[in-house]
């Protein structure tokens, strides 16, 4: 999908977000975002991926990609990776073990939790304590929700729970 998206020549930026997720501030502009990180970036030409980090390290709830070729290649080699019985890495162990090589520990930024990949108060497995979601953050993300909530759709009553608390911006100016 990612492959396809690059290869249409249409975006210049894709973002990758898991199902578990839900914007909570449509005011908020994605590009705001990456020109923030790239204006903190030594080379921010060369700056192919937007990730965060929780508790755990890195975390491929939410992340941004520049659609390159360069960004390509380095999700074929996590793929090689992931793929080789050898190796048994999870996708997100995978890139993980990239990014420790060159040139692909220079072509990241790390954005704040808060920024990509807040977690609500139910989960908490935070960067530090601003990664705990708050009225105003982009998104919230319900990673692992399964292990911190019971019931029988973690996810889903998360939610439910939060989904009062969107706030919808100019959305009107879309449709």
């Amino acid at each position: 999908m990612v492959e396809r998206l690059v290869k249409s020549g249409k975006y210049d930026w894709i973002w990758w977000i898991d199902f578990d997720t839900l914007i909570t501030n449509t005011a908020v502009k994605l590009t705001d975002i990456i020109d923030t990180e790239l204006q903190n970036a030594k080379n921010p030409d060369e700056v192919d991926f937007i990730f965060s980090h929780d508790c755990n390290g890195l975390n491929l709830g939410s992340f941004i990609a520049r659609a390159h070729d360069r960004s390509l290649e380095f999700f074929r080699r996590a793929l090689e990776l992931h793929d080789d019985p050898k190796k048994s890495y999870s996708e997100q162990d995978a890139m993980v073990q990239l990014l420790k090589e060159k040139p692909y520990s220079d072509r990241n930024v790390v954005a704040p939790q808060s920024t990509l990949n807040a977690y609500p108060e139910e989960i908490r497995c935070f960067e530090d304590p601003d990664g705990e979601w708050k009225p105003g953050y982009f998104v919230i993300h319900f990673a692992g929700a399964w292990a911190h909530v019971e019931g029988e759709d973690p996810t889903g009553q998360l939610m439910k729970k939060y989904e009062d608390k969107i706030l919808w911006g100019e959305w009107e100016k879309f449709y």
